[in-house]
């Protein structure tokens, strides 16, 4: 025959249990440390309410114990998902009050109070719960996320069966309903508030990660990302096939173009100069901002000479676009310095992290002779333009003597 009262254990069980799954999966997927502290609680807490239907006398103690614990552990969740940076001195003196009542109140059911004092010892640890979630959502009105909704409805709603059971103003035939009704209404909105909360700080995690590999204006890559790029690069220039070049970028007007628009349009600049690198650097090229109006792009895979030449006459050629909705008759004078990346073993971080900033600072140097060229190649000990007379691509151009030049920003230790 039809049960209805096993068919509705039934549900509450399934529910329960279908919780408690995929509290044990997000938590272990995503590390989420409440989701598993959920799933304690209510494996505890069933594992309670068994052990005593088994081995209590059947007068309920078990289960009142257990519908003061509830929310009283809740509490103490809900104190620490939304505690400020440090607890004042009032919220100390809450905290300390609700735990005292709760043990208090455990100590009444547990020793078999008469039922009058044990009613109004419940009401009153009713009140201080209330009092103290409502501290708490005053206290964090603006800086928590909207699952403390969620949070709160689950906390409130288990508070109510609670109190409902200890104060006897509800009767059941069997005396672990009211802490199952307590779990249904705790678990699956703490649950889903517990989940919002975690997807939350994992986008506020990934956009800080994001900020540390990919400039937020521009779109390209940080100063990070493209040392370690060279390091990477350098590591394997004997075992990878073509050519690998680092182009610093500098743009010459910026100064000019600021003055001529206005200190406003310097954003506008960083992008528009960005997008217009972007549209000249290949996919396995990576292009970097950084800093002001200088930006880097290292080219693998060249093929000889001639790709390395073309590849730095686009990035010049790119700043003369001038079909751009952003800033249109705007053109940037692009300068260029080329370096092969050549080096007889890798470089460490803080190696590579000033051999680039010397390589940036040359472009304080250019040279007289070059002040109508916009493209310079280094080498460990020439400096000319890659396609002129006596540059290093000309083969019948002469060669000066080695290391005559202020412009050997390959690194000691690679010589």
């Amino acid at each position: 025959m039809f049960n209805p009262g096993m068919f509705a254990l039934g549900v509450a069980v399934g529910v329960l249990g279908l919780v408690l799954l995929l509290s044990l999966i997000i938590a272990f997927a995503y590390d989420e440390r409440t989701l598993l502290a959920l799933a304690a609680y209510v494996s505890l807490m069933v594992a309670a309410v068994i052990a005593g239907q088994q081995f209590a006398d059947g007068t309920g103690r078990v289960e009142d114990l257990l519908l003061v614990a509830g929310p009283a552990v809740l509490a103490g969740l809900q104190g620490w998902l939304l505690k400020n940076r440090h607890f004042t001195t009032a919220a100390k003196v809450i905290i300390a009050v609700v735990a005292l009542a709760s043990l208090v109140l455990l100590g009444l059911f547990a020793g078999l109070a008469s039922p009058s004092i044990s009613q109004i010892a419940a009401l009153v640890w009713a009140v201080l719960l209330l009092a103290f979630h409502a501290y708490l959502m005053q206290q964090t009105w603006d800086s928590a996320g909207p699952w403390k909704w969620w949070l709160l409805f689950g906390i409130l709603g288990g508070l109510v069966v609670s109190v409902s059971s200890l104060a006897g103003w509800t009767d059941t035939r069997q005396p672990y309903w009211p802490v199952v009704l307590m779990l249904l209404l705790q678990v699956p909105p703490i649950y889903l508030s517990l989940v919002w909360r975690s997807r939350l700080l994992n986008e506020s995690r990934l956009r800080s990660f994001s900020a540390h590999v990919t400039d937020p204006l521009t779109g390209l890559a940080t100063t990070g990302v493209l040392v370690e790029r060279l390091m990477r690069v350098m590591s394997r220039v004997h075992t990878t096939p073509g050519s690998n070049a680092l182009f610093l970028i500098e743009v010459q007007n910026w100064q000019g173009l600021l003055n001529e628009l206005g200190a406003e349009f310097n954003e506008k600049m960083l992008l528009e100069a960005a997008m217009r690198l972007r549209r000249t650097v290949g996919d396995n090229d990576l292009a970097a901002r950084i800093a002001g109006g200088h930006f880097a792009v290292v080219a693998q895979g060249l093929q000889g000479a001639e790709e390395v030449n073309s590849m730095a006459t686009r990035l010049v050629v790119s700043g003369l676009r001038i079909d751009s909705p952003l800033l249109a008759g705007v053109e940037f004078k692009f300068r260029v310095i080329v370096s092969l990346l050549k080096t007889s073993k890798p470089m460490t971080l803080p190696e590579t992290h000033e051999w680039l900033g010397r390589m940036a600072e040359s472009f304080k140097r250019w040279p007289g002779s070059h002040r109508s060229r916009s493209i310079l190649v280094v080498t460990e000990d020439t400096l000319a333009r890659p396609d002129g007379p006596n540059g290093p691509n000309d083969p019948n151009g002469p060669k000066g003597p080695k290391g005559d030049s202020i412009f050997s920003f390959l690194p000691p230790m690679s010589r």
